[in-house]
């Protein structure tokens, strides 16, 4: 292959980025077995597989990481030079962008900026995808989605962050619970079961057990949930004491009868960031986006 075709190099960034064929077919705009071919070429091009099965995924080699890696910004600066010039209008736009986010990061974001989102953008549509544990960051990866929202504290290289906002961990019960008689301390805290999230992996759950082996203590986690907002129901239905984001505790306290107390470890706050892949750093409909959610969340938001 004396002059490989240019256009391998937006098909071997959509494969590498998407690790299927077929959703990069999709992402090219051509059919599944032209980016079949466009792999086979590539393969022979580079002498090297590229992308290999692994259990039912598929991973790119080192040699294709690294090429990967090598391309990046020339794919970029191409982006930037080949990419539509005419200024992007949200009244007019089409566009549907997916957004990955716990059911925490929905209930602090999307009240605010869904209604106005209708009224400034009405034909853009956002898709949110539900979280999963662990799976965050290869979402943006492999664009299965196209922005995140949510606390990652070593993002890959090639993505970008926004913050958004900060807001403290407290500790919730039910009004009738045992450990409201006596003083409320790190003994009382850890004597009864706690209800862990799995979504806080790396940041509430890992400071409070790194903390608590610090001091050559233990909690009992008697249950791990994947929901916040299901949370505060299991708590107000038992013992168990759960450690989570100030903004929903406050709203679930009233409607489930709970009490809110201070942790009795030093937390740091939770910090919220929007991320998104270098791939979209210079469109502008998704720009204007990120720039529309942070202006509806971080000013307005009060834990």
């Amino acid at each position: 292959m004396k002059h490989p075709d240019l256009n391998l190099l937006v098909h071997f960034d959509a494969l590498m980025t998407c690790r299927s064929v077929s959703r990069a077919a999709e992402q090219v705009g051509i059919s599944q077995p032209a980016m079949s071919a466009a792999l086979g070429r590539l393969r022979k091009l580079f002498n090297d597989p590229l992308l290999v099965r692994e259990n039912t995924s598929w991973q790119p080699t080192p040699q294709g990481l690294a090429l990967l890696q090598e391309f990046q910004p020339l794919l970029a600066r191409w982006r930037r030079a080949t990419g539509e010039q005419e200024a992007f209008d949200p009244r007019r736009s089409t566009r549907t962008v997916s957004l990955y986010a716990t059911d925490y990061m929905q209930f602090t974001l999307l009240p605010r900026v869904l209604p106005g989102l209708a009224q400034d953008a009405p034909h853009i549509s956002l898709r949110v995808m539900p979280a999963r544990l662990l799976h965050g960051m290869s979402m943006l990866d492999t664009n299965h989605v196209e922005l995140l929202a949510g606390y990652f504290p070593d993002p890959s290289p090639n993505l970008r962050a926004r913050f958004l906002y900060e807001e403290p961990a407290v500790c919730i019960v039910r009004e009738q619970h045992p450990c409201l008689r006596r003083r409320w301390n790190l003994d009382a805290y850890l004597r009864y079961g706690h209800v862990d999230l799995a979504a806080h992996t790396g940041y509430f759950s890992s400071a409070i057990d790194r903390l608590l082996q610090s001091n050559n203590r233990q909690r009992t986690v008697a249950a791990t949930l994947s929901s916040y907002m299901v949370c505060p129901y299991v708590v107000a239905a038992s013992d168990l004491i759960s450690t989570m984001p100030l903004s929903i505790a406050r709203a679930a306290a009233a409607q489930n009868g709970l009490v809110l107390l201070d942790p009795p470890l030093k937390l740091p706050p939770l910090s919220v960031s929007l991320y998104w892949h270098e791939r979209y750093q210079d469109d502008s409909g998704h720009a204007w986006l990120r720039q529309y959610i942070a202006n509806k969340v971080a000013p307005r938001f009060i834990a």
